[in-house]
């Protein structure tokens, strides 16, 4: 990828497909991750004031930052709270991202890779080139969140529930979405991520 304009490529995809993992190989080339997740813990404590307004003091922890995973609990099972939540952190969260891009921009960064899962909600979509869309079968989904984060079969299916219009096809002035496909050899992986990295370069130069 060449240096004269910052190439955007936003990385989705649904819980558990393997996200963080795709944004890994980027790394390994060299292309610059903004993390939105870690963005997100930055936003909460920016809204702690409104969310314990929205939600009480029973999602503080006892070091006085937001509790996560108590949050997650109320949120994920009520629509309702899922909506106010998003409502009061994304904007903080689109605003970091924003930021991190420009500050990319003008250090002469090439390309840099969004690595959202909520990339379409957030309308972080309409800041990239590209996407990389991870994918991975759901029975692997649900064996990597009980491995990784000790879910519960019914607490996958929440996150899955609210997760319904995280799908290829739901973004905004995107020409190219690229599937990678998140399970296989390391080998098969690794090779979709040269090949997008390959397709970005021939976009960029025009397909010379």
């Amino acid at each position: 990828m060449g240096a004269d304009a910052l190439i955007t490529i936003g990385l989705t995809g649904k819980y558990c497909a393997g996200k963080n993992y795709i944004a890994s190989l980027f790394t390994q080339r060299n292309i610059a991750v903004i993390d939105v997740d870690l963005l997100g813990h930055q936003a909460l404590e920016r809204s702690r004031d409104e969310l314990i307004a929205l939600f009480s003091r029973s999602i503080v922890a006892a070091d006085g930052s937001i509790d996560r995973k108590e949050l997650g609990h109320i949120v994920f099972s009520d629509r309702r709270a899922l909506r106010s939540l998003e409502g009061t952190v994304h904007p903080h969260m689109k605003h970091l991202c924003i930021e991190q891009i420009e500050t990319y921009r003008q250090q002469g960064v090439p390309a840099v890779v969004i690595n959202a899962a909520l990339l379409g909600r957030m309308h972080l979509d309409v800041l990239c080139d590209s996407i990389c869309f991870v994918q991975a079968p759901l029975l692997l989904r649900l064996v990597r969140s009980i491995r990784r984060d000790g879910a519960s079969i019914a607490s996958f299916f929440h996150v899955v529930r609210a997760q319904r219009d995280i799908t290829p096809t739901a973004f905004t002035g995107v020409q190219n979405v690229y599937l990678v496909k998140n399970w296989g050899s390391r080998t098969f992986i690794h090779r979709q991520v040269a090949e997008f990295c390959a397709t970005m370069d021939q976009e960029e130069t025009g397909g010379q």
